[in-house]
């Protein structure tokens, strides 16, 4: 049972100094790093530092676009996550307190290394929030299944679609290629492997995994957790078999705004880009982002900070080159991390606040 300090605790200002000193860090040295690098003009071919070559950038009604396209992507990437949580919890959680819940389940996994996510903190924060722990486990699980199945067919489709227009999935680096498109695919397996699981013991076979748990419960040395364990079980079963009777049109509409979320995650990069060039490889540049974000999962820093500043130029700079790349990744992580870190720190005390002796569960569903 999560305590209401244990949230507090964990989004104390401590835990926010490593992620913002490495993400700042990295993205200064970067930019500073790449203002004397020798470069390809994109538009001319001729050699230019990258200094220079922003000093020659021109704003076009092709950068407005973009930009207004960028704010777009970014719109419909948290208005899909808010939709998905307000149909998960049966349309009891408000707009308002699925806005605050998505934004702090951000700012968690923005806060943890990528290598252990922040599913396990968001479990806590819809708990808090007046959720069972059960409740909060299978919606948090569910959210990680559509996830998880999203990218597991978006893979194949944008594989397929950059290898039409002549694109390679995998960046042409040196240093990058190698054992990059073994050990992808073997991830890519462990993915689809661990997604089969979370989908037969929440949605198939819940009764199954009720009992697995109700005997690792009688287990004597874990005895003092007994308690806990089954009442979870019994939650977890409960929110199970609720979810699982929903009709198709559930289904639809949650898997539905899941891709509306992550389309729009992917084609924020791409809006960036065409900032500074007048076209792009959409479908390549989503594709290398689809390897770029296995990477990053295994991240033993915060939100992937340090790494993700750096991978970007190396994953997509044999496409379009390096010459605006420094600054498109310090705006992409602008609009991808840091954006977090700003939202959750202005919706983080009033959540507190308002969750401080919120003890009573969710009321009932309605209707549906």
């Amino acid at each position: 049972m999560a305590s209401v300090q244990s949230i507090a605790q964990f989004f104390h200002w401590r835990k926010w100094i490593l992620p913002v000193l490495l993400g700042t860090g990295a993205a200064c040295a970067l930019f500073w790093l790449g203002l004397n690098q020798d470069v390809l003009d994109p538009a001319t071919g001729a050699k230019i530092t990258s200094w220079k070559l922003l000093q020659t950038f021109t704003w076009s009604n092709r950068a407005t676009w973009a930009l207004l396209g960028m704010l777009g992507c970014i719109f419909f990437r948290d208005l899909g996550y808010i939709i998905r949580l307000h149909i998960l919890s049966m349309k009891v959680f408000g707009w308002r307190r699925a806005f605050e819940n998505i934004m702090l389940w951000e700012l968690a996994s923005a806060l943890t290394p990528s290598v252990v996510g922040g599913s396990a903190v968001a479990v806590l924060i819809l708990k808090r929030d007046g959720m069972t722990l059960g409740q909060s486990t299978a919606t948090v699980f569910i959210t990680v299944l559509m996830d998880e199945a999203f990218y597991l067919i978006a893979v194949p489709v944008f594989f397929l679609w950059g290898m039409w227009y002549g694109h390679a999935f995998f960046p042409s680096s040196e240093w990058l290629s190698g054992s990059i498109p073994l050990l992808f695919f073997i991830a890519y397996s462990l993915i689809a492997l661990f997604t089969l699981i979370i989908l037969w013991g929440i949605i198939l076979s819940p009764n199954r995994t009720y009992r697995g748990l109700q005997k690792i419960a009688s287990i004597r040395r874990i005895s003092r957790w007994e308690k806990p364990i089954r009442s979870w079980s019994e939650d977890l079963l409960l929110a199970s078999q609720s979810i699982r009777s929903k009709p198709w049109r559930f289904w639809l509409g949650a898997m539905g705004v899941t891709t509306m979320s992550w389309t729009a995650r992917f084609f924020t990069l791409n809006m960036i880009l065409l900032v500074f060039f007048e076209s792009v490889p959409h479908a390549a540049i989503v594709s290398r982002q689809l390897v770029l974000w296995l990477i990053m999962t295994f991240s033993p820093t915060p939100g992937s900070s340090g790494l993700a500043e750096f991978a970007l130029p190396a994953m997509i700079g044999d496409m379009l080159g390096l010459g605006y790349l420094a600054i498109v990744a310090v705006i992409w992580r602008l609009a991808t991390y840091f954006l977090y870190l700003v939202m959750g720190a202005i919706v983080l005390p009033h959540w507190l606040v308002r969750t401080q002796s919120s003890q009573n569960k969710l009321p009932k569903e309605r209707g549906a």
